[in-house]
């Protein structure tokens, strides 16, 4: 007996990452997709779009992938995930579309789905490419605190680059690519993202004997452990990888909202 197939092809339209869906979702397939759309989503585009229309469901439950994917990435990144598929057709799919409906936006065809994504939730957001070089962590910091003084969320100042710190050095350390940089203002939550071009899993170094000097990477992961809300890392489409932070505003701070384009 021959094993299901899910052909998942990956594009480009309008910004967006569409990811057309050909074939049979089941228990079989499903990691794989879930996989695919993982790092659809650390690659950071306007928006990952998942159309269906020309894919099988085989079991109802299966279905729920986007919705793991959804809440696993919801912490750290706007990034928004939607779906595609066809309603009123009366499939499996279009039954069960409509209760994954309650969970993701759900669209009846991609350029409806396209057109969404130019009214995505308000935050602000920006990037900054570092050189593999010891300086770009005290770049890094300087354009951390800069930010956090314009987005009018200073209080997380000091965390944040502190943590930005660790990140990049680490790149600089183990991974010796160029790195990209991205903060994110979101619903009070402040994400310090860090990605490189390395897909091997993120090396913490170890802080240094003696001495009066910090340097950076010195603190290793207990930093971003202690100063964040949440962190995580994961694989990038192009090889590399992500590794993100989630630093919270505290309770009743108020901050402008809005979106700017990158620094530098």
């Amino acid at each position: 007996m021959s094993r299901p197939q899910l052909d998942i092809d990956v594009s480009s339209r309008s910004g967006a990452t569409i990811v057309g869906l050909t074939g049979i979702l089941d228990v079989a397939t499903a990691p794989r997709l879930r996989d695919a759309l993982l790092k659809c989503i650390a690659d950071q585009p306007t928006a990952v779009i998942a159309d269906l229309t020309l894919m099988e469901l085989r079991k109802a439950y299966t279905l729920t992938v986007f919705a793991v994917v959804a809440r696993r990435t919801a912490e750290w990144s706007g990034v928004p995930l939607i779906l595609v598929a066809r309603p009123g057709d009366g499939s499996r799919l279009d039954l069960h579309t409509k209760a994954i409906a309650r969970f993701l936006p759900v669209y009846p065809d991609l350029a409806a789905a396209v057109a969404s994504i130019h009214r995505p939730p308000t935050r602000r957001i920006t990037r900054l490419r570092l050189a593999a070089t010891p300086h770009s962590a005290l770049t890094a910091r300087r354009v951390v605190v800069a930010t956090c003084e314009l987005w009018n969320c200073i209080e997380l100042a000091d965390d944040a680059a502190a943590v930005v710190s660790e990140l990049v050095a680490n790149v600089v350390l183990h991974a010796g690519t160029d790195s990209v940089l991205r903060l994110e203002l979101r619903r009070g939550l402040l994400t310090v993202a860090v990605s490189d071009g390395s897909p091997l899993q993120p090396r913490w170094p170890t802080p240094s004997v003696g001495g009066d000097e910090v340097r950076p990477g010195g603190f290793g992961l207990r930093i971003i452990e202690s100063l964040s809300t949440t962190w995580g890392w994961g694989p990038t489409s192009d090889g590399g990888k992500v590794v993100w932070a989630v630093l919270r505003l505290p309770t009743g701070v108020q901050h402008p909202v809005g979106r700017i384009g990158p620094l530098g």
